[in-house]
């Protein structure tokens, strides 16, 4: 949705992905003076080789979580920043 990017430490993934792959997400939304912390387990999207976990945040709290050699602001990411969210291949 065009926000800001945000590292993540210290995650880990399998060489090979599987179905039914789950991560937990936990996120802090800042809210005035107070923090609403949301949590959802969301499956991982199948990936053919390994890269860097990416995470992306949809309105109503749609989480997709996707493994990629590419850089979210590359168009060969399986997320667009932008539109409708669909996979593209490189």
């Amino acid at each position: 949705m065009g926000g800001r990017g945000a590292e993540i430490c210290c995650a880990s993934i399998p060489r090979v992905w599987y179905p039914g792959m789950m991560v937990l997400v936990r996120w802090d939304m800042p809210d005035g003076l107070k923090h609403i912390v949301k949590e959802k387990m969301v499956e991982v999207e199948k990936y053919d080789e390994t890269g860097s976990i990416y995470i992306h945040f949809f309105p109503n709290d749609e989480v997709r979580v996707v493994v990629s050699i590419y850089p979210g602001y590359s168009t060969a990411h399986p997320i667009r920043h932008y539109g409708k969210p669909e996979n593209i291949n490189p």
